[in-house]
């Protein structure tokens, strides 16, 4: 979500680069190594305003739509650069070219102009038809990804196999779903492969092939778990960050993503202890069970329950002063079936809905996260007493 100062920029500054002290979103919700980079460095953040402008022009003169259609293959072609700040300089750069090819009022900060005698490399084809695999690097780095997820989305399969056959309905309701999703997957892995051929004439694998990842990385690339919020367009998507804070405790962060967002990703986000986070993931199984009751007993009807709310002592009352977290179990008057996290801000609410779908995925992604969590703080904090008794 752009900023006031930006969007008043496209009316009044016709060709003035956007004077910046950072760069145009949040560097406290900063979540990718290319936004880390930008937020470390005043000039790629003066270049990031200017294409913020630039979005932002475009977004107000030809909609949403066309926007997003332009800025996400621009937005992912830079975040292809990872942390490389040189990289990510020329990204940003063939940017705003684009969006001056687009009509929008923007300029090059002077020192990014290149000079005659050094030429910089441009974007030649047509911005609305620009495309993240226009080049072999950003073919690679897409593959390599889609590579890093179908290697997490392996272990999912694995550890959704093991409890489904302890008897959890909804780890095999997940299984299904998931195997789903590794069949598209292998599919566009394999669609990357054959347009590097034809395009390039080279073969393209990926260059991570095994996965010692942290379990930060993991919960990054599991598949996405969508929600919605109900009269607003588009799906969100959580996501689940371990953390260990000063005091050394393991925490998790769930956090709301809005992934055709430019910059500010994250829209919302709270802190969960270990218990809460349990609380939550049974709350998900008792939302399932209930679910399949629905469906076997052909309720078509509005009604909605509250599977669980904490803490207790904050939840009769959503007063200023009191903050909790609650998980509903829904109905719609359709037979369909599905569920809500609610964050309760004294009597403000921040409502986030899920289809039974969802909650199942969600449910998946709650127990593999933290269980890569706790695997990684356990090595982390192991003391000399405990080694010695592992290896014996």
């Amino acid at each position: 979500m752009f900023n006031i100062r930006l969007l008043a920029c496209v009316g009044m500054c016709s060709v003035a680069t956007v004077a910046a002290v950072g760069p145009s979103f949040d560097c406290s919700k900063a979540s990718l190594p290319d936004e880390f980079a930008i937020c470390a460095s005043q000039e790629l953040s003066e270049l990031d305003n200017v294409m913020a402008a630039g979005y932002a022009f475009l977004r107000a003169s030809t909609g949403n739509d066309n926007a997003r259609q332009v800025g996400l293959p621009l937005l992912r072609m830079r975040q292809a650069c990872q942390g490389n700040v040189s990289c990510i300089q020329n990204r940003q750069i063939d940017a705003i070219k684009a969006y001056q090819q687009a009509g929008a009022p923007i300029s090059l900060p002077v020192w990014a102009v290149p000079s005659p005698q050094t030429p910089q490399p441009t974007i030649v084809q047509n911005v609305t038809n620009v495309t993240v695999q226009n080049s072999i690097t950003v073919l690679q780095a897409d593959l390599d990804a889609k590579a890093t997820s179908a290697a997490v989305l392996m272990e999912l399969i694995d550890q959704q196999r093991t409890l489904s056959e302890s008897g959890s309905d909804i780890s095999l309701f997940a299984l299904t779903v998931l195997e789903q999703l590794g069949g598209e997957l292998n599919e566009d892995i394999q669609d990357l492969q054959a347009e590097a051929q034809s395009q390039y004439g080279t073969p393209v694998r990926p260059n991570n092939g095994n996965n010692d990842l942290s379990a930060r990385e993991r919960s990054k690339n599991f598949p996405p778990v969508p929600y919605y919020v109900a009269g607003q367009e588009g799906n969100g998507e959580f996501w689940l960050e371990p953390l260990v804070k000063d005091t050394g405790e393991l925490v998790y962060k769930l956090n709301f993503i809005d992934p055709e967002e430019q910059n500010e990703r994250i829209t919302s986000n709270f802190e969960l202890s270990l218990d809460e986070l349990s609380q939550i993931r049974t709350a998900l199984d008792t939302v399932y069970e209930w679910s399949e009751t629905a469906k076997s007993n052909r309720i078509r009807r509005r009604y909605e329950k509250t599977a669980v709310c904490f803490p207790a002592a904050q939840c009769a009352q959503k007063v200023q002063g009191n903050t909790s977290t609650q998980v509903d179990f829904l109905i719609y008057e359709d037979g369909a079936t599905g569920a809500r996290i609610i964050r309760n801000k004294g009597a403000f609410v921040e409502p986030y809905n899920m289809s039974i779908e969802s909650v199942a995925l969600l449910a998946a992604y709650l127990d593999y996260v933290a269980a890569a969590a706790e695997a990684e703080f356990n090595a982390g904090t192991a003391t000399e007493e405990s080694l010695d008794a592992l290896f014996k």
